[in-house]
């Protein structure tokens, strides 16, 4: 009676706290519904065809947004649920796109880890995927994403070469250093107090031994408007060079000038989108074949 009771409440807190509550309808799943359906069917044919050729399955799955759920552990818990890829190899790959985070996740299974290492799904998110989604072309990021994972699969070698920021130019740098030094004077505080007490002192000298002379006033005058002349001036240049700052980042660094943005300026900007619609049906899948992941593959975003 008790192992009974047992089951039935593990069988039960199973289904509450499950984390996939999704069902595929085919090697495509178009959850979010940014796909025509001609598209659809393109690349539901496509993957079919890859499974046929080289049994390995390759799952893309679409969602609206994760809903406060881990990316990597949604992913590989649904690669597991579904169990991707055949049970005696372990060939899976998932796909796996959240819209709203706009969030990328390729998990592996184990039988394919050594084609698609961590660093070269890393690299497809990246170089194949990651660009034509800033355009919008979702399924062209998808479809050439696809082939490359095809490829490599086959044992063909595909040129996943980063592109590297170009070094910036000696003027760059210096306008750069400069930057930092009116900023930290005017805003990071501690170096400005001490730069502003050091001239106060000075000035304070200088009012002390000419505290006779009509001079001594000036200087004791401007020893008190001291800390509001020099803060001004240095968030002047701060609200000023920033924006420049900004743009020369944009020219050369490109979409990844944010990587080089200083973490204590604070984070610059963010897109949400919302779509609606449903997956693509394909009539002849009957599920995947009893894979599962180890956890390997690689996280993104575009």
């Amino acid at each position: 009676m008790k192992k009974l009771l047992f089951s039935i409440i593990f069988i039960f807190s199973s289904f509450i706290f499950s984390k996939v509550d999704l069902k595929p309808s085919g090697f495509l799943n178009d959850y979010a519904g940014i796909l025509k359906q001609s598209e659809k069917q393109n690349l539901e044919t496509y993957l079919e065809k890859i499974e046929k050729e080289t049994t390995n399955e390759i799952a893309v799955v679409i969602i609206k947004s994760l809903k406060g759920r881990n990316l990597e552990e949604f992913s590989n818990e649904l690669f597991n649920t579904w169990k991707i890829g055949k049970k005696d190899k372990d060939n899976g790959v998932l796909i796996l796109i959240s819209l709203t985070e706009r969030k990328i996740r390729i998990e592996v299974g184990y039988g394919l880890e050594p084609y698609l290492t961590d660093a070269t799904c890393g690299r497809i998110i990246r170089r194949v995927i990651a660009p034509e989604f800033r355009k919008g072309n979702y399924y062209r990021g998808i479809k050439k994403a696809v082939e490359v994972i095809d490829k490599l699969t086959r044992g063909e070698k595909v040129p996943l070469v980063e592109k590297k920021n170009p070094p910036p130019p000696a003027s760059f740098l210096f306008f750069w250093f400069g930057f930092l030094i009116f900023f930290a004077f005017g805003v990071v505080g501690l170096l400005g107090v001490i730069i502003q007490g050091f001239v106060i002192v000075i000035l304070l000298i200088l009012y002390l031994l000419n505290k006779s002379n009509p001079s001594g006033e000036f200087f004791l005058l401007l020893s008190m408007l001291t800390p509001f002349f020099l803060n001004f001036i240095f968030f002047f240049i701060a609200a000023t060079f920033l924006p420049i700052f900004q743009r020369r980042l944009k020219k050369y660094y490109g979409n990844r000038w944010k990587q080089h943005w200083p973490v204590f300026l604070g984070s610059p900007g963010r897109y949400t989108g919302t779509s609606s619609g449903g997956g693509f049906s394909s009539s002849g899948f009957g599920g995947f074949g009893g894979g599962c992941s180890g956890g390997g593959g690689a996280s993104g975003g575009w």
